[in-house]
């Protein structure tokens, strides 16, 4: 595959933008970057394009999406609340088909919006054990690449945790050899929500596999406020009292994080998932980004399953910043959609493969038509993190083969299966 860029926005190490290149791609992975444009059969022309590396979505859940539009009579006045009276109503409802259907959908609404890796979390005790097998399904039915993991929670039974360490052993072990483009890893949902004795078993297996566990560190204060009555202490310092830093860390929101915990953070290489919309939405506080960076931790961003359109998410960003400052210019643009590609890629350990455009990295691209105004090499960043959205992607490329096009849509998905999709969600909407 070859194709031709107008503008091409590398995010390699040196940030490099090229115009009028074309970019060759063979067996899925980055060849050549070359200047001028090529023409014939394998030519995918974007000469006249914006091009980007595929975003990458470090944290989300895609059995949220049944949720957009539900008839909720719940009004929470808290995070905590928020939790009790929607979501942990919402997965204990979920069927193995929500869980595939839901997949499904998600991934082509990724897809649709440039994102061509993702990491997830899904949530669902009543579909083990076989649920992974249901989200995997889904997932592949599109061509995205992803990580995938059932949320570990003991807020029912330490036995129901234990079963959710096992769904994922059970998925690295025999699940995933069947997709290409999909791995497993682990997930507990919060400290407050598990027992010392499971955290200390799920940080076995995930040395064992060699696989990270993900967690939502300090997303609301009770999180911060359940740590001390147990154990005395803050969050950061009583994982690490329980070893749980010896496996690999993707800490997910970080918001009431102290500048003390965030340099334990950076002492382990924790990376962090960055989730400012849904920070926003949750109305939980802003992360200290600022400290993340001075300290080095490696961040990236993530919808939290609320908002397929990553740009959207990128702005969300820029927006609370800047406000956290009341400056302006109080955050660079361009840092967003780094942290919407490499960064992610380096979140879920996949900088190696994707997340930026140089020889060597997977043909994973995303074409974008700004409309009109010239695209310069100095603002082109800036004019994609602050005017474009997911309904300017023309083309999502993943391994070097088109995965969605505005014309014929996402490859493998069709409005049958679509329809499906929404039929579910409305019948889910009836066992609430």
């Amino acid at each position: 595959m070859i194709l031709n860029a107008g503008t091409l926005i590398t995010m390699n190490d040196e940030r490099e933008i090229r115009e009028e290149v074309h970019v060759v791609t063979k067996d899925g992975e980055i060849t050549e970057i070359n200047d001028g444009f090529e023409t014939g059969p394998e030519v995918i022309d974007a000469r006249e394009e914006v091009v980007i590396p595929g975003l990458v979505n470090c944290h989300t859940h895609m059995y949220a999406l049944p949720i957009r539009g539900a008839p909720l009579t719940a009004e929470p006045q808290s995070f905590y609340e928020a939790l009790v009276d929607i979501w942990w109503e919402v997965d204990e409802t979920f069927t193995l088909e929500d869980a595939r259907l839901s997949s499904l959908g998600a991934c082509t609404e990724m897809l649709q919006g440039g994102v061509t890796a993702f990491c997830d979390n899904y949530s669902g005790p009543n579909t083990l054990p076989g649920a992974l097998n249901a989200v995997a399904k889904g997932v592949a039915q599109t061509p995205i690449r992803g990580m995938i993991t059932f949320e570990t929670t003991a807020r029912n039974t330490e036995e129901e945790a234990l079963a959710g360490i096992e769904e994922n052993s059970r998925f690295i072990g025999e699940g995933e050899d069947d997709y290409d483009r999909l791995s497993g890893h682990y997930c507990l949902h919060t400290l407050f929500t598990n027992t010392e004795d499971v955290i200390e078993d799920c940080v076995d297996q995930a040395v064992t596999d060699n696989r990270p566990i993900q967690i939502h560190l300090e997303e609301g204060l009770v999180d911060v406020h359940r740590s001390i009555e147990n154990y005395g202490k803050r969050p950061v310092p009583a994982l690490e009292e329980m070893g749980f830093f010896d496996a690999d860390i993707i800490a997910a929101h970080c918001v009431h994080s102290t500048e003390n915990e965030i340099e334990i953070l950076a002492e382990h290489d924790v990376s962090v998932a960055h989730n400012p919309y849904s920070n926003t939405n949750n109305a939980v506080g802003i992360a200290n980004v600022e400290k993340m960076e001075e300290e080095g931790l490696t961040i990236g961003i993530g919808d939290d399953g609320w908002d397929p359109d990553m740009f959207e998410t990128m702005r969300s960003a820029v927006g609370i910043h800047k406000l956290k400052k009341n400056n302006p210019s109080g955050f660079d643009m361009a840092k967003a959609l780094e942290w919407s590609t490499i960064g992610s890629a380096s979140v879920m350990g996949m900088d190696d493969e994707i997340g930026s455009i140089e020889p060597g990295k997977r043909g994973d691209f995303v074409t974008l038509d700004l409309g009109p105004n010239p695209v310069l090499p100095g603002s082109a960043p800036y004019y994609v993190v602050s005017a474009a959205n997911a309904g300017d992607v023309t083309r999502t490329i993943v391994d070097g083969d088109i995965a969605y096009d505005q014309k014929k849509g996402v490859r493998g998905v069709d409005d049958t299966d679509m329809d499906a999709v929404g039929k579910a969600s409305a019948k889910l909407w009836d066992r609430l």
